[in-house]
């Protein structure tokens, strides 16, 4: 018997010009990145559409591997369901304390390197990557316009409490069909992951 991969749904939205930035809060609840084992967090954040090591390292200042802080880009993700999160500078003591390679990283509890022994290795892993503040701002229009895989819950979270933000909807398309917005609660429940897309209309009129 030949195994099929499950088909992950295309969702697209076509919004006005220069107006991409205001869907950016959405990568909080993370994008899903497919890797196989063993990959670092080094490896992922470079293949990501917009991030050259530069960025990475001078941009960057605050890493999370599964709630833990992390100080080395070599640092193994690992274990099926990892969650990495990113932000620029944090304020105030816990943005000092969590900064990369901080001076005050003794006053951590934990860091992610005694958590990665812990986690069983897996063949592909899929890890959860979420983006905060000013890295949200600055790659996440190039990541929504390239589009992402996301949760099904995520989207409909988002909508539902950003409804606003979709009253200038220009169009929404889902599996290359045209739909309304009503009526895609019900299209999401029938699966947990889609393939979203944010695309901007550029036309002059």
């Amino acid at each position: 018997m030949i195994n099929r991969s499950p088909h992950i749904p295309r969702l697209e939205f076509l919004i006005p010009a220069d107006t991409t930035k205001k869907y950016t809060t959405l990568l909080q609840t993370g994008i899903l990145e497919a890797r196989n084992a063993p990959t670092t967090v080094g490896e992922l954040l470079a293949s990501l559409p917009g991030f050259t090591m530069q960025y990475i390292r001078e941009r960057i200042e605050t890493i999370f591997l599964n709630g833990l802080p992390v100080d080395d880009l070599e640092t193994i993700i690992t274990g099926p369901s990892p969650v990495l999160a990113i932000s620029a500078v944090m304020p105030g003591l816990a943005g000092a304390i969590f900064r990369k390679n901080s001076f005050h990283a003794a006053l951590r509890t934990s860091t992610s390197d005694s958590l990665a022994d812990r986690l069983p290795s897996t063949e592909k892993i899929i890890i959860r990557l979420k983006l905060f503040n000013i890295i949200a701002t600055e790659k996440g229009e190039t990541i929504l316009h390239n589009g992402c895989l996301m949760r099904n819950e995520s989207v409909l979270k988002f909508i539902n409490y950003r409804r606003n933000l979709f009253s200038h909807l220009l169009s929404l398309r889902y599996d290359g069909k045209p739909i309304s917005l009503d009526d895609l609660g019900s299209l999401l429940l029938t699966s947990k992951t889609v393939f979203m897309r944010i695309q901007e209309d550029n036309v002059s009129t």
